[in-house]
């Protein structure tokens, strides 16, 4: 007669061999590596280009003759762009978004005292 292990413990060691098979399947933690040098420098290459694709920063102008000056300059490069280009085209959007700035500006009181003031 072969000798069999009573029902109980031999459910105890399925448990515990499935518990072991659970632990070994679980995933590794997460890597914390450090990119490479060259993810980094692709990275910082990118953000570079980012900041000079973006547009100058005029300073503000004094006086509404400066103003009128600008709008005039604006609208003449407008009209030689408009040969060449749609309405659509970005450099004439931006420069009729630059307009529209000026614009406002002008029609803005003047709270320098007056045209002549600097």
């Amino acid at each position: 007669m072969p000798r069999t292990l009573p029902i109980l413990p031999r459910s105890c060691l399925m448990v515990a061999f499935a518990f072991a098979l659970a632990a070994c399947g679980s995933q590794a933690p997460p890597k914390t590596d450090k990119p490479s040098l060259e993810q980094r420098l692709f990275e910082l290459e990118r953000r570079m280009e980012r900041l000079e694709a973006r547009p100058a920063v005029e300073p503000p102008y004094r006086s509404k003759a400066e103003i009128r000056a600008h709008i005039e300059a604006l609208e003449e490069e407008r009209g030689e762009l408009l040969t060449r280009y749609y309405a659509q085209h970005p450099a004439i959007k931006d420069i009729d978004r630059r307009l529209e700035i000026l614009n406002i500006q002008l029609r803005m009181p003047d709270s320098h005292g007056g045209e002549a003031s600097r």
